[in-house]
């Protein structure tokens, strides 16, 4: 597991390292740490290598934790990107980069073990996935990185953060295979989202991760809404916060 820790002051940029160390010892994890003092070192970084999870700073020098974070999801949407920062602000300004959780400053050593162990759980071998057959081959999909599901007469067009897969299958029958997993809704006729990867929910449209915008039924429009508030609500209440 790889952690960057992305933070202007070095005694934090420290410290929040050494107590991640502390946890992967206590844990009996494997671990790579690596610090940055800036937005923009960090950023260079990611061109030769990629991280597990990230403790982001808000506050720096430079460009901003925020703006850091949104150029790290042009480049990553499953990195997990945690906050750290002395005042919660800006938690709306945060909240498209999708933030995984918030630690305030200066970093409470149970605060950061806690929000470790919750996100270690949510690492690609340790998350759930559904096995498609698309063009003769059998594929496993994470299924996190499922965004969106459409009906195409006798198939289904599944859309991952990645690729497109088209499989043979009816769309009601597709959505059995879904139904162990309370993070997808219908939205309308033939189309079913990933409310985790669902950014904003307007009258007549479901905008989604990845910058697409899908169509909600009308009849559909306050049962959609409701669906990602509880959704959300229970991401949260599992993460104990």
């Amino acid at each position: 597991m790889k952690i960057a820790v992305v933070d202007d002051i070095k005694e934090y940029r420290e410290t929040s390292g050494k107590l991640a160390y502390k946890w992967a010892k206590d844990r009996h994890e494997a671990v790579v740490i690596k610090g940055y003092k800036s937005g923009e070192s960090f950023l260079r970084a990611l061109e030769e290598e990629s991280f597990d999870i990230v403790f982001m700073d808000i506050y720096m020098d430079g460009l901003t934790g925020i703006e850091a974070a949104a150029k790290l999801r042009e480049i990553s949407l499953d990195t997990l990107l945690i906050f750290m920062t002395t005042s919660m602000d800006h938690m709306a300004d945060a909240f498209p980069c999708r933030a995984f959780d918030y630690i305030m400053k200066p970093v409470d050593e149970d605060r950061l073990f806690k929000a470790l162990d919750q996100a270690v759980k949510l690492l690609p071998e340790n998350m759930p996935y559904i096995t498609i057959n698309c063009d003769k081959q059998d594929i496993n999909l994470l299924v996190s990185d499922i965004v969106y599901v459409l009906s195409d007469l006798n198939y289904c067009l599944v859309h991952t953060k990645r690729n497109e897969y088209r499989i043979r299958s009816q769309f009601s029958k597709f959505m059995e295979t879904l139904s162990d997993f309370p993070e997808f809704c219908v939205i309308n006729r033939g189309v079913a989202v990933n409310l985790d990867n669902v950014t904003d929910i307007t009258d007549c449209d479901c905008t989604l991760s990845n910058g697409e915008t899908l169509l909600v039924s009308k009849k559909k429009k306050n049962e959609v809404s409701q669906a990602l508030i509880d959704r959300r609500f229970e991401v949260r209440r599992k993460a104990g916060k």
